[in-house]
């Protein structure tokens, strides 16, 4: 697996990832209408965009194709998205991710992140050493609203290097 920025022509396996991430990974967690109002909120250009307009990195198969993406909003520090391929769940594809927009934050002077974290990610940033600020609604548009933990972490230095 290898980390790298996102390219335009990634967008349209970025949303594949998303939907099939949401659809299988939050189904215990939120109810269908839900989903379908989340699913819906992207497309490939709206991927597009955000690969134009946030930092965003995606992890490439050793074989290739996609195994997850992560975004990141520079201005805000607020991470925006970490989607997974359902069948690369539980692999470290997830943690590899978050330490490169960890890294990039760093890099661009950020002294902590903030994400809204769906319930079924709540354990995973916890795990990465994020803290529980409160519980949120997240507006999905629609009058579609999804229970949230925002959690945050303040970033260090950055790590030594390994060798």
């Amino acid at each position: 697996m290898r980390i790298r920025r996102a390219v335009p022509a990634d967008a349209a396996e970025i949303w594949a990832i998303h939907t099939r991430a949401i659809r299988h990974g939050c189904a215990t967690h939120y109810p269908p209408d839900d989903l379908a109002a989340w699913t819906a909120r992207a497309t490939p250009a709206t991927c597009a965009d955000a690969i134009a307009t946030r930092h965003v990195v995606v992890a490439e198969r050793d074989g290739g194709g996609l195994a997850g993406f992560a975004q990141l909003h520079p201005q805000d520090g607020a991470v925006e998205a970490v989607y997974v391929e359902p069948d690369c769940a539980r692999r470290g594809v997830g943690r590899a991710l978050m330490a490169a927009l960890e890294s990039a934050a760093r890099a661009l002077g950020l002294t902590g992140l903030v994400v809204e974290a769906s319930l079924n990610a709540v354990p995973f940033y916890g795990a990465l050493g994020y803290g529980h600020e409160c519980w949120a609604q997240h507006s999905l548009g629609g009058g579609h609203h999804i229970a949230c933990a925002v959690m945050s972490k303040r970033l260090g230095d950055a790590p030594p290097a390994t060798t």
